[in-house]
């Protein structure tokens, strides 16, 4: 079971993670979070389970993890807008693949528009989702799902996702990873919410394809020439280029990357 004493004894944040909610077993971390209610701000409320019985991924689909071995958490922030989330996402993908190479020396790269690969498998997924009153934002919940020490997957996964444990052939502690996962996170928080130009060019150099020629499908249709993929924008937008060397933008929920396209 998760050492939640020993966790908050050694968390060195300012606020992320400080309101801390604990679960052994909770069908979704999200849902928890965007229903949790409080008379003060939940910004920075992480909450935390062994196992999620129920946990979704991007586009609904389900996110399994077996109890105990792995992170399911959720965060929640209070930014002052709706926009630049889809950068929000990568942010935090950013802030926990340097978290894991920092503390176990592998490898990591991200791919759009919210996942964590090592040697080409999924080791982390993301989920952000928001709440809104009326027409202002209340808040954004960024749920987490990170393959820590499970070492068997169900069989329709093999060769696609992957563990930490798997990766390095170490047991990894969760709680020392959580914790240096909140602190990276913190502080690309805030640089996000300065609108560093830097992060953008961090997340860019951190994601793979980009400068590659890939097969792209918009709103629902493959696209039929490959575009050269440029990476993001200060707004999380994809950038792509075509053969006439006009540059496209496109919104994280309308386009995804097939594959790249070979020369």
């Amino acid at each position: 079971m998760f050492n939640t004493t020993a966790f908050e004894a050694k968390l060195a944040t300012s606020w992320l993670g400080r309101s801390f909610y604990f679960f052994e077993e909770l069908p979704s971390t999200n849902s928890y979070a965007k229903k949790t209610e409080g008379e003060d701000s939940l910004h920075g409320t992480l909450i935390l389970t062994d196992y999620q019985s129920a946990g979704r991924g991007q586009h609904e689909r389900s996110w399994e993890v077996e109890p105990g071995q792995n992170l399911t958490f959720s965060l929640i922030f209070e930014p002052q807008k709706a926009e630049r989330l889809n950068l929000l996402t990568l942010v935090c993908a950013l802030a926990i693949k340097e978290s894991f190479e920092s503390l176990l020396n592998v490898s990591a790269s991200l791919k759009w528009p919210n996942d964590i690969l090592i040697n080409g498998k999924k080791v982390c997924g993301i989920l952000t989702e928001t709440v809104f009153i009326g027409n202002k934002l209340d808040r954004v919940v960024v749920g987490v799902g990170l393959n820590v020490n499970q070492l068997m997957f169900p069989e329709a996964l093999e060769g696609v996702a992957t563990s930490l444990r798997n990766e390095t052939g170490k047991e990894v502690s969760r709680e020392a990873l959580l914790i240096e996962i909140l602190q990276a996170i913190e502080y690309r928080y805030r640089l996000w919410a300065q609108h560093n130009q830097d992060v953008v060019k961090q997340v860019n150099r951190a994601m793979l394809g980009v400068g590659e020629w890939c097969q792209l499908k918009v709103d629902g249709a493959k696209l039929p020439q490959p575009l050269k993929f440029l990476g993001v924008n200060e707004w999380g937008e994809l950038l792509a280029m075509d053969e006439a060397l006009e540059v496209q933008k496109y919104a994280y929920e309308q386009v995804r990357i097939l594959g790249k396209v070979s020369s």
